[in-house]
């Protein structure tokens, strides 16, 4: 496969393939230059180790990619100095025809055709592999990244931002007796550590999978059960006593989950849903009250959260909550066929 070089960049750049594990303490730097406690040597290496050596990518019956493969590059000066990474990947859970992908540039680069050579590599494996559609993300806090990406005929999809809760500024005395409000209504909550076991997992991915559907910072499905429970239930950054669901006799309505982080002090909500019959009613806000007395249990200072800008129910809940918007990202999608 030929790596694409437009004349743009100067001479002393050029792209190759990434070697493991030598350029993952280079990687780490760069990585942590654009955002901050993005990665380490380490994360990098153990990331790695989870991903499958061999690829089985093909073409399925309706002529759209499926299985495993990708490819991972860096851009280097000629003194060997790592100023870009970029890589495009499938997973085999994923939606048939798409490609996921990450790229970054160092700060001091960007402008001078670093990036397209890297964007450009990573198209060029996708297409080769006859990919339909194309995915990345692009911060929204890096103003030339959106024009670039559109530029090359990418559109956006979402716009993700985080939001974050100054624990020790909430006012739980507003909201005595919300909670409780449902029992009434037959409304129960509960932790998964109140029903451990096979069953009551599969309720919640069930759960998840259903209310995903409509969740606009959703993309494609929910992975199989055994891959969606290694990455909504880690065993180092969840519990099951984070996990709060609301049931209806044995039915799970809705469902909020907290991680623990790499901040001391600061828990992150990792997703929040409610079954669409059941929404309209404070269920969610009320799974997002007992998360908040969940962190405040745990001596936590702060709480993190992500929305989608078009998720207005979840927006206002939040807001509502003292949850005060961050940085974010765009999702990207290009269509290659």
């Amino acid at each position: 496969m030929g790596i694409y070089k437009p004349s743009k960049v100067s001479s002393h750049v050029r792209l190759r393939e990434i070697k493991i594990p030598e350029d993952y303490e280079q990687l780490a730097i760069l990585l942590n230059l654009i955002e901050p406690g993005a990665a380490t040597a380490q994360s990098l290496e153990e990331e790695n180790r989870q991903i499958p050596t061999s690829s089985n990518l093909k073409l399925n019956e309706n002529g759209l990619l499926v299985g495993f493969g990708r490819t991972r590059v860096v851009a280097v000066t000629e003194e060997g100095q790592i100023i870009g990474f970029g890589a495009a990947f499938r997973a085999p859970w994923v939606d048939p025809g798409q490609v996921g992908s990450e790229f970054c540039v160092h700060p001091d680069y960007r402008g001078q055709g670093v990036g397209e050579m890297i964007v450009s590599h990573i198209e060029n494996w996708a297409n080769e592999h006859q990919a339909s559609v194309l995915s990345s993300i692009v911060m929204d806090w890096i103003d030339e990244s959106l024009p670039f990406v559109q530029k090359r005929g990418f559109t956006v999809d979402a716009h993700v931002f985080a939001l974050e809760l100054d624990v020790n500024q909430f006012d739980a005395a507003k909201y005595v007796g919300f909670v409780e409000q449902f029992t009434s209504a037959d409304i129960q909550f509960v932790t998964l550590a109140n029903l451990p076991g096979e069953e009551s997992e599969h309720k919640l991915y069930e759960l998840c999978v259903e209310t995903s559907k409509d969740n606009p910072g959703q993309f494609g499905s929910l992975p199989p059960f055994e891959q969606w429970r290694k990455e909504f239930l880690p065993e180092v950054t969840s519990r099951y006593d984070w996990v709060l669901i609301a049931i209806e006799g044995d039915r799970f309505v809705g469902v909020t989950q907290l991680y623990s982080t790499e901040n001391s002090g600061v828990l992150y909500t990792n997703y929040t849903g409610v079954q669409k019959e059941y929404r309209g009613r404070g269920i969610a806000k009320a799974l997002k009250l007992l998360s908040i007395h969940a962190a405040i249990n745990e001596g936590v200072h702060t709480m993190t959260t992500d929305s989608e800008e078009n998720n207005a129910p979840m927006q206002h809940i939040n807001r509502s909550l003292g949850y005060l918007p961050g940085k974010g990202h765009y999702r990207i999608l290009k269509q290659l066929k």
